[in-house]
């Protein structure tokens, strides 16, 4: 019975179950509660459950827990709902922070049914309604902190999503109780970056504890010293008092003793035989010395006349009696010690008279022949500089043919078209402007910059980057409005430039490559153009915004509204004056074609890139400016939003990548002008020139005569008759009118200019003709063209534009290969400049060439002038440059002056090229390449290091680079002594192979610093490239300034320890004043320039207007510290330090001999050991009026001039110096660890050129003279390609830093020479630093000499004065010093001018490449360019060399007077 029961219940259970609808039954129910119970009279209600009971579906009573009744069939239990506190799983989601990080994150609810009624009623599903409610919230919450802040204020966060929760949730008679976050997932690259962090803080922790141990310990091990030096200098002090007055006392006693003595001795002299007492004195002590002799040195002199002592005491006793008669004054603090040393050893004794003389010879030649320009040839200073600046006018020249031949301007046809011109489908005359345009207005919204992916709108794009889905109106617009507008992509010509943009879609022809070179200087446009047409037909066309068009369309405005363009930092001043003026007069009706020229978009991508917020500020602007035009549009009114040009990742623009060149062009109109939707006939892609024609014949206009472009096809309708009645022009009769008039400018221009292929020319002529027949025997036939022949004219008019395209620019051979002949010549005049300077260093051999080349060049004028009528100026130049050179090498080939004939010699050394010129030869053949061009920054670091390692590698194999060892089997008396010990050559070697790795370490490091071209594909330009003001992220914004301000530091530091090391920072001149002062000043002003740049504009806006001031002022003060120091510099470029040795009174005790490598005077410690002790004596006694007992001369030189070693370098560093700290001005703030590298660079280049020389000097291999070989030569040009690179710039014009000409001019600049010269500074401050440097090659070595290579040589035959001297050496030979500038400078034009020549050569071969407009003419651009700046600052380094020699001149006639000479 009883399983009767159970069987039945679980029936009935089972019915009542399946009647439930599926809604009530859902899985989240069988959570929230047990299953529905049925209706059994009597139940019992479990403990924290509540069951809700409906009667006859309507609510009747809850059920407490318990015994409870139901009346069965009229009850029914619908809801059971769980009282106890539930748990539910919130599942993984997405969420985005405050600081635009995607977190994954998960979590757990905690909540509980207060009200069963509500929870039953008030809500279909609570469970989704509670968890979808937390996970909007947490989204919610999440979008208001930041990545760090989720972290440290995840109990805040969980409360607010618990007090969100519940304020939802009140009606559903829920309580949330709890919410914790079980998980967050951070993606890994974040993660990573926060693993790096928390090792950052450990490590800063770390390091500040040691740090302040090791303070605690320097300050007592410091405390400790002082005491022990306090202690000792009292005890020190006691000591000098006790031995002083010991002192006195001994001086007192023996100055008494002598003066008896004195008094015995003249007494005893007047006396009778007094003198033979004396002789026989004198004859002893001779005795005595010859017991002496080779005990202290063994240098052995003696006289012939040995054995006679009366002789020779008879001879002391003259030289006395007379040298004590004579007591010569001290007229000079050097003639006196020399020429008395030398009189004294002409007066002794005979044997000793021609060791004197040779010995007075060699000091005297330095201290008197080198100062005295009437014993020693002077410097040629002018012949120099002559010869140079005519081989630089040299290269100009070719580099001028060769440009006016290869980048030559198109033929531009200067014809307009008029309303009269015969273009109508039929044929018959009218007037083409009288007939009813399609629109009366049109408003032209051109946002510079408006790249296609800043239009695009993705609705499923949920965290957009801040350039997307920021114009949501033209989706808008474009989906519910589809037959009143279009978007299309906008396909620009390269260049990207702006004033070229505007010029192609006004005139619908295509800007050639040298037109970039007038985006400065913008001059009007003289093509016909739509603005001009449109002021023909009686439009009054005004224009608000970007000032170029003020210059290109002059006095062509009703009405100009132009603001100032060029500052790219300016994100506001040109937006916000169009906006004040753009309604207003849109609401007027003076007006029928409004041009806005919007520039915010195009500056924020200068300034800060596009994926910036500040790009979606400007980007959400346009939208409403949008917005706003389109509701005031009429319907006779046509709207065109266009872009000119698009942009790079990095927000530049000027080059030919799609990124660059596809821009967005939307259409608009409030009277339905396209198809309803979109056919296949609409093109995917509108080139920009085809606005020109179809915005001309929507108005009603001529087409611009120079058009190519072809008509918008969907714009027109397919038949004449339109849906307001009026007749239009149909897609046939707009192709035909285009048609038209492409075939007249083919015919004109093809007339004009013979550049056009012409079998081209015949096939566009036959296909025009064939569809002129076939169109006019439609229209005369009176039916509409058929699909085909629209088709035809299309593929007629694309035909016309790539032909065009493919033969537009103009080549000019004549004047390329006169251009390449006078390069090449030029090359083969440095060749033989550097090897012969000593030959042509004379000037002159320049006066007849510079003759002949003005006499050929005016009479090829004339006889143009007289033939032609007029002078083909580059012709006269090429001709009469061609025969100045080759008279030249002429003349050098004859050899006419002494010494010249064996000027040919060096023809024989052409064929044994050495590897040097041979790794030149390799530079130059990868410029033929356009992969080796894209990536030759790489080329270059390898170059330089493969030449680097070339240096010890040539040592080693001529044995140099280790000491010789001895052969034992030979006698040690056959073997050649060594110049110098073992250890000194180690030493040198080890110094050269540290200057090796430093040279390599820093070569690697300044790959970081690299930019990337568009070629490269995946490449990331280095974020130290990125301004400051551009990076987000605070952290990292603070690490790249404190790394700047510390390599700007080290900067200044570096210049300064060089030049105290070698005493150049004592003399109170200008020079010195301006780099103890001037350079830290300005570096000072960089380092606080710096900081207010990167200082975000939101961060103080109460100090906008302080900041602004600052960002114009410090720079400015800046420059002017530096341009004081540099006038300081040429005013007195002396850096030397004068002291005269103390009077004989005031020295201390005797001091041996001293030798300063900074010392310009020679010390006479060559006459120390060559006198005897009778002699030396009589001689300071007649010198100083020092007593016969007094101390040793101290052998120190009569003058000590500290810096004299280094009076031609110091300057040169200096001036480096200034000019760096200026040039580093115009780069990024990254770039300033660039720049350290670069001096690291350029020192290790110095240091393994001045080794090498040293290890041929102490090995005995040097030849002598001055000439720097051409291994360090290229090495220090690749240096300045290499350095180059690695500030970031590309030999592209879209990486042209244009923000170098807003430094220290934020608002902008009047006039265009200054911005110019800036950018122009930054682009070639690589070729500019090491230009101007290129002397220290030659000097170097001699700098370097105070390391001791060259003071220790050893043997009689040193000459250690002239070792001590450095580059004082320099002014003994001033021939030699003239033709070692000359060479050094020939060889470093040959080395850039090599590579112009070899730019020029694959421009010329590869003319018709495909990559010649992207590769290769950019580069030719920026190799001629360089070569310019070079050769300039490289003529203003040597000119500063010249200004020093003329200044040490000057420093030393005032030194010795004319009447001690």
């Amino acid at each position: 019975m009883l399983r009767t029961v159970c069987r039945a219940g679980g029936a009935l259970l089972k019915h009542s179950r399946r009647s439930i609808p599926s809604q009530w039954t859902a899985p989240a129910q069988q959570r929230w509660a047990s299953s529905l119970p049925m209706n059994t009279v009597v139940l019992f209600v479990t403990q924290q459950e509540a069951w809700v009971v409906e009667r006859m579906g309507r609510f009747h009573r809850i059920l407490e827990p318990g015994l409870n009744f139901l009346i069965p069939i009229l009850d029914r239990i619908r809801y059971v709902q769980s009282l106890k506190e539930i748990v539910i799983d919130v599942p993984e989601q997405s969420a985005v922070s405050l600081d635009n990080v995607t977190l994954q994150i998960d979590g757990v609810l905690y909540l509980r049914i207060l009200d069963p009624f509500k929870a039953s009623y008030g809500v279909e599903d609570p469970e989704y309604a509670v968890t979808q409610l937390a996970q909007t919230t947490m989204r919610s919450e999440l979008g208001k902190l930041t990545l760090d802040k989720v972290f440290r204020e995840r109990e805040s966060l969980n409360a607010n999503i618990v007090h969100s929760i519940n304020q939802a949730s009140d009606e559903w008679g829920i309580r949330c109780l709890r919410y914790e976050i079980k998980d967050i997932h951070v993606p890994p690259r974040v993660k990573e970056s926060m693993q790096m962090q928390v090792e950052a803080e450990r490590r800063k922790r770390a390091t500040v504890l040691e740090s302040e141990g090791t303070r605690e310990a320097a300050i007592n091990v410091a405390e400790g010293r002082k005491q022990a030096q306090i202690l000792a200098s009292e005890g020190q002090k006691a000591e000098q008092i006790n031995k002083a007055a010991g002192e006195a006392n001994a001086v007192l006693a023996k100055a008494e003793a002598k003066a008896k003595a004195i008094r015995l001795l003249s007494e005893a002299l007047a006396e009778q035989n007094g003198n033979a007492a004396a002789s026989l004195s004198v004859a002893e002590q001779y005795v005595s010395a010859f017991s002496n002799l080779a005990k202290e040195s063994n240098t052995i002199l003696l006289p012939s006349n040995t054995g006679d002592i009366s002789g020779m005491v008879t001879q002391a006793m003259t030289i006395y009696s007379t040298l004590a008669k004579q007591t010569p004054a001290l007229q000079t603090v050097e003639s006196v010690p020399v020429e008395g040393v030398a009189r004294l050893l002409t007066h002794s004794c005979p044997t000793l008279a021609e060791r004197g003389r040779a010995e007075h010879g060699k000091v005297s030649s330095f201290l008197k022949g080198v100062h005295s320009n009437q014993e020693l040839p002077r410097m040629k200073r002018f012949p120099v500089l002559a010869l140079l600046l005519w081989l630089c006018a040299v290269f100009y020249v070719g580099i001028f043919l060769f440009v006016g031949g290869f980048l030559l301007v198109r033929l531009e046809v200067n014809k307009s078209s008029s309303c009269g011109d015969v273009l109508t489908p039929g044929g018959e005359e009218a007037d083409f402007c009288r007939g009813e345009p399609r629109f009366r207005r049109a408003v032209v919204l051109i946002i510079d910059a408006l790249k296609i992916d800043f239009a695009r709108f993705d609705a499923l794009n949920a965290a957009p980057r801040p350039y997307e889905n920021k114009l949501p109106v033209l989706e808008e617009v474009t989906s519910s409005r589809p037959s009143h507008s279009r978007l299309f992509p906008f396909r620009a010509d390269p260049p990207t430039t702006t004033m070229q943009r505007i010029k192609g879609f006004t005139t619908g022809s295509l800007p050639t490559f040298v037109d970039v070179g007038n985006n400065f200087a913008s001059s009007a446009i003289l093509e016909d153009n739509l603005v001009h047409q449109l002021g023909q037909a009686g439009k009054r066309v005004v224009f608000m915004g970007d000032d170029t068009w003020e210059s290109l369309f002059p006095k062509k405005f009703h009405r100009s509204l132009p603001f100032p363009s060029f500052n790219v930092k300016d994100l506001h001043t040109v937006d916000n004056g169009i906006l004040q003026h753009l309604y207003p007069t849109m609401e007027g009706s003076d007006w029928d074609v409004i041009i806005a020229h919007f520039l915010g978009v195009d500056h924020c991508g200068h300034r800060f890139g596009p994926d910036h917020p500040a790009m979606a500020d400007k980007l959400t602007q346009m939208d409403g400016v949008i917005r706003s035009v389109i509701g005031r549009l009429e319907n006779d009114t046509l709207l065109v939003v266009m872009g000119d040009h698009g942009m790079t990742d990095t927000g530049d623009h000027g080059g030919e990548s799609l990124k660059e060149t596809d821009a967005a062009l939307f259409l608009y109109s409030p009277a339905p002008i396209f198809p309803p939707s979109r056919s296949e006939a609409e093109p995917e892609v509108v080139p920009q020139t085809d606005l020109v024609p179809t915005l001309a014949l929507l108005l009603g206009i001529p087409i611009p005569y120079s058009n190519i472009g072809q008509v918008l096809l969907p714009i027109f309708p397919q038949d004449t008759e339109s849906t307001d009645g009026h007749s239009h022009l149909s897609q046939a009769e707009a192709l035909w009118i285009n048609a038209k008039q492409v075939n007249r400018f083919l015919e004109t221009y093809s007339h004009m200019a013979k550049d056009i292929p012409p079998e081209s020319l015949s096939v566009l002529r036959a296909g025009f003709s064939h569809l002129s027949s076939e169109y006019t025997s439609a229209i005369q036939g009176g039916r509409p063209p058929f699909p085909e022949l629209v088709a035809a004219l299309q593929s007629y008019l694309s035909a016309v534009r790539d032909t065009c395209r493919a033969t537009w620019a103009r080549f000019h051979p004549l004047k390329m290969a006169a251009g390449i002949a006078v390069l090449a010549t030029a090359c083969v005049l440095c060749y033989v400049v550097s090897e012969l300077s000593a030959v042509v260093g004379d000037g002159g051999l320049l006066r007849a060439p510079l003759v002949a080349g003005t006499v050929v060049s005016v009479c090829v004028a004339m006889a143009q002038l007289a033939a032609w009528g007029y002078a083909d100026v580059p012709s006269c130049l090429g001709v009469g440059t061609l025969s100045s050179q080759l008279l030249f090498l002429w003349r050098v080939r004859r050899g006419r002056s002494k010494g010249k004939a064996s000027a040919w010699a060096w023809w024989r050394a052409l064929p044994h090229l050495s590897v040097p010129l041979l790794v030149l030869f390799l530079r130059c053949a990868s410029l033929m390449s356009d992969s080796y061009v894209v990536a030759e920054g790489r080329v270059a670091t390898f170059l330089l290091c493969s030449l680097g390692v070339y240096v010890p590698l040539r040592l080693n194999w001529d044995g140099l680079l280790l000491p010789i060892s001895p052969d034992p089997q030979k006698p040690a008396g056959l073997l050649p002594s060594p110049t110098q010990s073992p250890s000194a050559v180690r030493r040198e070697s080890l110094t050269l192979l540290a200057c090796l790795g430093a040279l390599v370490g820093s070569l690697y490091l300044s790959l970081s610093f690299h930019g990337c071209r568009e070629e490269q594909g995946a490449c990331d330009p280095s974020p130290f490239l990125t301004p400051l003001a551009r990076v987000q992220d605070s952290r990292l914004r603070n690490l790249h300034y404190a790394l700047s301000v510390a390599s700007l530091a080290a900067w200044t530091y570096a210049l300064r320890r060089w030049m105290r090391h070698y005493g150049n920072l004592n003399c109170p001149g200008p020079a010195v004043f301006a780099a103890r002062w001037l350079l830290p000043l300005a570096s000072v002003c960089v380092g606080l320039y710096w900081a207010v740049g990167s200082t975000p504009e939101e961060s103080f806006r109460s100090l906008a207007e302080l900041i602004r001031l600052a960002a114009a002022t410090l720079p400015r003060a800046a420059f002017t510290l530096l341009g004081l120091g540099a006038a300081l510099l040429w005013l007195d470029p002396l850096t030397v330090f004068l002291k005269p040795r103390q009077q004989a009174h005031q020295r201390g005790p005797a001091l041996p001999p001293r030798y300063r490598a900074s010392t310009g005077i020679s010390p006479q410690a060559e006459l120390h050991h060559l006198i005897p002790q009778l002699y030396q004596r009589m001689r300071r006694s007649l010198e100083d009026g020092e007593p016969e007992g007094a101390a040793e001369g101290d052998g120190r030189p009569a003058v000590e001039a500290y810096g004299l070693g280094t009076v031609y370098s110091a300057p040169l560093v200096l001036q480096c110096g200034l000019l760096g700290l200026g040039l580093l001005m115009l780069h990024p703030e990254g770039v300033a660890l660039s720049f350290l590298l670069l001096l690291l660079e350029a020192a290790a280049v110095l240091h393994l050129h001045s080794s090498s020389t040293s290890l041929a000097v102490l090995q005995g291999a040097h030849t002598g003279g001055f000439s720097v070989p051409w291994a360090p030569v290229l090495l220090w040009a690749l240096a300045a390609t290499q350095f180059f690179h690695a500030t970031g710039h590309l030999p592209t014009f879209p990486s042209i830093q244009w923000g170098a000409a807003f430094v220290g001019f934020p608002q902008g600049h009047t006039g265009t020479l200054l911005p110019a010269t800036l950018v122009t500074l930054n682009t070639f401050s690589a070729h500019i630093l090491f230009a101007v440097g290129c002397p220290l090659l030659l000097f170097w070595p001699l700098v370097c000499e105070a390391r001791g290579g060259r003071r220790g040589r050893a043997g009689g035959d040193s000459d250690e004065g002239e070792d001590a001297v450095m580059e004082m050496r320099l002014r003994e030979k001033p021939q030699q010093f003239s033709s070692a500038l000359l060479q050094l400078a020939a060889r470093y034009l040959f080395v850039h001018g090599a590579q112009v020549l070899a730019s020029v050569c694959a421009a010329a071969i590869l003319r018709r490449h495909l990559m010649v407009w992207k590769v290769f003419a950019p580069k030719l651009m920026f190799e001629a360019s360089g070569f310019v700046v070079t050769s300039a600052f490289l003529l203003l380094g040597l000119t500063l060399v010249m200004r020093v020699d003329v200044a040490v001149g000057g420093w030393f006639k005032r030194l010795i007077p004319d009447e001690s000479r």
